[in-house]
């Protein structure tokens, strides 16, 4: 912090370099240069005292200085030992470092600092200025449209004929500095142009190797209202440039477009040098143009004695500028509808930046063409009053800010925010910091493509579901049985099936492979193996087949259970039921309730018999229907569970098999039930599931078991009649 000092121990910078001219800090750059870069293009050097290379081209940024500097280009300094902070809001990460400062954003100089010579400093600083500022005109058409945009844009138009290809920065710069009031179009003398010809002899134009200004405003027809010329190779320079655009630069009857109208036009004046602004209000419509028309055609008559006067015209569209004129709408009475054919005048002195005295003038302008000249003489006449002192302005009011009207659409302005946003990022974005940004977006879009690609694919998986299931809805056999729930499959009738849907594919295949190994049939010689002698907390996963199912069922089981096959608490096996049946039968009996007696009957008879009947109902238990059913067999805790397709809360009492619902029923009562069933109420078709479908539920199933939701039947010991 020393340095800051002047005394410069041990540094290059003695404070009395060329560097300290033109030095900023933070503030002047926040308040200052980024609202006036949309005039006046910056560029700034920064610099270190402990840089030695930064004071080896000292004397280059003094001569890029000496050039850029009287053509009104902005120059600052700044030292990154007092002022880190704005290097760091200027993304200056090295030093030396040269940067423009030009609407707003910055543009880094990206050649080699080393060596660095004053041509590509000049070259560069004229490369940044936009191009829009200054227009090229090449045909005799263009220069028409150009001169009669002024009405539209409500600005003069200069035009600017020189002996070079390319403009001079001078008159680029120049352009940008007026461009809220001016328009300027560049036009090369090319003696080889026919168009050029034209334009030469239409602004007589003689001279080839001249450089010419020429000023237009509200009256084109009548020719430049100003010119300037130099010849023999002279130039023209800025401040002669600037003094004759400054005694030029409004139209003869402007308008009010804006706040820097408002401003320059009718600025803020003291009593002894007061100033009037008289503004014609009127709507944006072809009615009032004639209005505007004869006004300016008066003015144009009446400048020069009312310049003198410090008197200055001007029009307004009220319906354009809204919040500005109501408050003069509020401090006058209406006005008369009697007299709708004739504007009314508004005189106003401003006093103060936001305070004004003015009077309104009511129904004084007709726009015909024949009180057009009684108007002119009327207003004359409460003008000269109001100078002389004779009629006062008795109204005070405040001035709101105008609304711009030339203001770019939200459209050009998000436009130019992304064009000027993705500069930013090309110039400041380094290898470095690049990459994590690249690598974030990529993940990004493959996360998203995934994501697609699954919700693409569940979609048509669903789809095709939905059409299965439709066609299963759909189909009608000619003859069911309805004495049976579930008939997997029909010994009496041959078995229609599409046999390409039993071929497995190559996942299936794969899956086979590995889950055989790991498959054990349930028999005698496995017996303890699978049952008896299981650890704790481990359990068999058994399936019951026969010899027809074993190859439809055992592959849908190892696909269910694969994703097991690493769980070590889990073995998995099936059960051949045609040799096994009476083992399946006794394992089944232990879980059935004990029979019970009525106490209250007096007879002493059997009230309920409900386990007798089912006792006698498992000795005729049909082998064919328990194919596909799932054991989940705990030897060290004596218990199972039970996975079956009827294995269901509303068909709890035949999921094993039987026939009927469990409940006895005296011969008359079911004849009179089944009657009713027929003729009434009839009963619904049962589901007749196929052999291949009996595990579709069984993964949901297998999650509930996961889960620990699943029903446990606990039993007194095991089975030991396995074959």
């Amino acid at each position: 912090m020393m340095f800051q000092f002047g005394f410069g121990f041990g540094a290059f910078d003695s404070g009395k370099s060329f560097f300290q001219k033109h030095r900023i800090s933070l503030r002047v750059f926040s308040n200052s240069i980024i609202d006036r870069s949309d005039f006046q293009p910056y560029i700034i050097f920064a610099y270190s005292g402990y840089c030695q290379l930064c004071f080896r081209l000292e004397h280059v940024w003094q001569s890029v200085v000496e050039d850029l500097e009287p053509l009104g280009y902005g120059i600052a300094t700044v030292n990154a030992m007092t002022d880190g902070n704005l290097l760091e809001r200027l993304r200056v990460t090295h030093l030396p470092s040269v940067v423009v400062v030009v609407e707003g954003r910055t543009v880094h100089y990206r050649e080699s600092m080393n060596p660095l010579s004053a041509k590509s400093l000049r070259l560069f600083a004229r490369s940044v200025i936009p191009n829009t500022f200054l227009l090229k005109i090449v045909n005799h058409d263009g220069l028409r449209r150009f001169i009669d945009q002024w009405k539209s844009t409500n600005k003069i138009s200069v035009l600017i004929f020189g002996a070079k290809e390319d403009p001079r920065m001078r008159y680029m710069l120049v352009a940008m500095k007026y461009s809220t009031f001016a328009r300027f179009a560049y036009v090369y003398l090319n003696e080889n142009s026919e168009e050029i010809r034209k334009m030469r002899f239409a602004l007589s134009i003689n001279c080839l190797q001249c450089e010419n200004v020429l000023i237009f405003n509200d009256f084109p027809e009548k020719g430049p209202v100003a010119r300037l010329s130099v010849g023999n190779g002279s130039q023209i320079s800025v401040d002669t440039m600037s003094a004759l655009i400054e005694s030029h630069k409004h139209l003869v009857l402007p308008r009010l477009a804006s706040q820097a109208h408002l401003d320059d036009l009718c600025p803020v004046s003291s009593r002894m040098a007061r100033r009037l602004c008289v503004m014609l209000t009127v709507i944006d419509s072809s009615n009032d143009e004639l209005h505007v028309k004869t006004m300016r055609e008066f003015v144009g008559r009446e400048s020069m004695k009312f310049t003198q006067k410090r008197v200055q015209f001007v029009y307004i569209f009220v319906d354009r500028q809204r919040q500005f004129i109501l408050p003069f709408l509020e401090r006058v009475p209406s006005a008369d509808n009697a007299k709708n054919s004739r504007r009314d005048v508004i005189v106003v002195w401003r006093m103060e930046q936001d305070h004004a005295r003015f009077a309104w003038l009511q129904a004084i302008w007709d726009g015909s063409n024949e009180e057009s000249n009684h108007s002119g003489e009327e207003l004359r006449e409460r003008l000269d009053e109001i100078l002389s002192g004779s009629v006062k302005l008795d109204h005070l009011t405040v001035l709101n800010a105008l609304t711009d009207e030339f203001r770019p659409s939200l459209f050009v302005r998000m436009s130019r925010a992304a064009v000027r946003m993705s500069e930013t990022m090309w110039f400041h974005l380094t290898k470095e910091e690049a990459l994590p940004v690249l690598s974030a977006v990529g993940t990004f879009l493959v996360i998203l493509l995934i994501g697609y690609g699954l919700n693409y694919a569940s979609a048509i998986e669903e789809k095709t579901h939905k059409l299965n299931k439709e066609r299963r809805k759909n189909f009608k056999p000619n003859h069911v049985d309805e004495t049976k729930q579930w008939h997997p499959e029909d010994p009496r009738n041959p078995l229609q099936s599409n046999n390409t849907s039993r071929v497995p594919s190559l996942r299936q295949k794969r899956i086979m492979r590995e889950m055989e190994p790991l498959m054990h049939e349930l028999r005698a010689e496995s017996y303890f193996g699978m049952i008896r002698l299981l650890k704790p907390g481990c359990r068999s996963i058994v399936i019951l087949v026969d010899e027809q199912s074993k190859d439809l069922l055992l592959p849908q089981f190892a696909d269910h259970v694969f994703s097991l096959r690493n769980n070590k608490t889990f073995s998995f096996g099936y059960l051949m039921i045609d040799k096994n049946l009476a083992w399946f039968r006794k394992l089944l009996e232990h879980t059935l309730p004990i029979e019970k007696i009525d106490r209250n009957d007096e007879s002493g008879t059997k009230a309920e018999a409900t386990p007798s009947s089912m006792y006698a109902r498992l000795n005729s238990i049909n082998p064919r229907q328990t194919l596909g059913t799932v054991l989940v067999l705990c030897g060290w805790k004596l218990y199972f569970s039970i996975y079956h397709p009827m294995h269901t809360s509303s068909r709890r009492k035949n999921f094993l098999g039987f026939d009927d619902d469990g409940e006895e029923k005296s011969s008359g009562d079911s004849s009179d039930d089944n009657a009713k069933a027929r003729t009434d109420n009839p009963r619904k078709r049962v589901l007749r599931l196929k052999l291949e479908d009996v595990l579709n539920g069984f993964p949901n199933w297998l999650d509930r078991l996961l889960e620990g939701s699943i029903r446990r039947y606990y039993i007194p010991d095991w089975p030991d009649n396995l074959k």
